[in-house]
């Protein structure tokens, strides 16, 4: 019974405070109800602008990531852009490089060429010389222009290249570039613009074309100094020519054969030159003749008694033909011609030849005769010393006596003749013909 009276009590009693707390429940929510909603409003409101601010944060992010994208993607750009340049350029300096070495080359074989050319006009200058003929200074001297030489090198954009047939390795360009300006601090001040550095692509390029003018002058002058020596082979032969026709010879029939120069030999290498290549060899060509032609007429006229027989001015006192015989005052064919001089003056030979007679020889004393070519003789006669010998060769200008007065003579002189045949020539054709040639002699 107590038992039960104590559960009903403490029914009662939380019955009890079941209603207060009920009271106190609805008198707390009333209260509280505006703070609840304000934190209510507090909470969304952060959490608000908690989404806010994490979606602010993700788009800045996406909008950094997109930036620093765009970026990358504009820096890789570029670097292939840069790349492609590099490229390019290394691509350019190789066709320059190419250019030069074809330019380079081009002009090795211009230069070759030129030297081969030079090589014929001094082989023509020097056999002319050799005959006696003048020639210019132009014609005698070897170019003496700078060439490209096989070993130096020619540098375009940076590249080096070689001439054609280059011994040893090239060199590569220099790693460290020189910094711009380096160069200008050392040297001295100076007012006014600093003036612009030529590239080394535009360096080697007027090198090129001014090695390319150098060599069209040097063939120019090549050419001039072959037109120069036509025109003295031209006058040349005209001067021979002339000096023959006063000798009233038959220079066909005459055809005497040019001597050989001694201590020269070898096989037989023709050069064969095309006239339509160019006027190089169209002048060239056109010499041939005509030095073989001067070449046969100088040979002649070397060959002929031409030269005076005693020095300085010759004083004649008897010409060659018919007149008054010094000894019967009768008229007389006269068949030389009398040179006075002093007793024992030098009497000189006036050809070459070979001496046939040398002796005392009646009404011309002592005389010396010497047989030259084509059937012509002289004669000198009077002489008071001979001093030469029968069969000997001499040359012109050779000392075969001295002038005296042996024989019929009425005083010291020379009495000189020519010969044709046998037959009795006036002197005065062969004199005359030595006097146009004078100094070529």
């Amino acid at each position: 019974m107590t038992s039960s009276n104590s559960r009903v009590q403490a029914t009662g009693h939380e019955l009890a405070v079941t209603g207060l707390l009920s009271r106190r429940s609805f008198t707390i929510s009333r209260a509280t109800a505006l703070l609840g909603l304000s934190l209510l409003a507090l909470t969304t409101a952060w959490s608000g602008a908690t989404s806010w601010y994490i979606l602010r944060k993700d788009d800045l992010a996406a909008r950094l990531i997109s930036r620093e994208t765009s970026r990358q993607y504009a820096y890789e750009d570029r670097i292939a852009a840069l790349r492609a340049d590099v490229d390019r350029l290394a691509s350019r300096a190789l066709l320059d490089q190419d250019g030069v070495e074809a330019r380079v080359g081009e002009i090795a074989m211009r230069q070759a060429e030129l030297e081969s050319r030079q090589s014929l006009v001094n082989a023509v200058a020097e056999s002319l010389q050799s005959a006696g003929i003048g020639v210019s200074q132009a014609a005698k001297n070897p170019l003496r222009q700078r060439m490209i030489k096989p070993e130096e090198p020619v540098r375009a954009s940076g590249v080096t290249s070689f001439a054609p047939f280059a011994s040893g390795k090239p060199t590569p360009a220099p790693e460290t570039l020189p910094l711009r300006g380096a160069g200008e601090r050392s040297a001295p001040w100076q007012s006014g613009e600093i003036e612009e550095p030529v590239p080394p692509a535009k360096r080697v390029a007027e090198a090129l074309i001014q090695l390319d003018q150098s060599i069209e002058r040097s063939s120019a002058t090549q050419l001039a100094a072959l037109r120069e020596i036509d025109k003295t082979l031209g006058d040349t032969q005209k001067t021979l020519r002339s000096a023959l026709a006063e000798t009233r010879l038959d220079t066909d029939k005459l055809a005497v054969a040019t001597p050989a120069p001694k201590g020269v030999g070898g096989p037989l290498v023709p050069v064969n030159l095309d006239a339509s290549a160019g006027p190089f060899e169209a002048t060239l060509s056109s010499l041939q003749p005509r030095i073989a032609t001067v070449f046969r007429l100088r040979s002649l006229v070397e060959q002929l008694p031409i030269r005076r027989p005693l020095a300085g001015e010759l004083e004649l006192s008897s010409n060659y033909g018919y007149r008054a015989d010094p000894f019967t005052r009768g008229a007389a064919l006269h068949t030389g011609m009398d040179l006075r001089a002093e007793h024992g003056a030098p009497i000189r030979a006036t050809g070459p030849g070979k001496v046939v007679t040398a002796e005392y020889s009646g009404g011309y004393g002592n005389m010396v005769e010497i047989e030259h070519a084509g059937g012509i003789t002289t004669r000198y006669a009077h002489m008071s010393a001979i001093l030469v010998s029968e069969g000997q060769a001499v040359a012109a200008g050779t000392l075969i006596g001295r002038v005296g007065s042996t024989g019929r003579s009425t005083g010291p002189h020379l009495h000189y003749e020519t010969r044709i045949d046998g037959d009795p020539a006036d002197p005065n054709r062969f004199l005359r013909a030595g006097d146009k040639l004078a100094g070529q002699l």
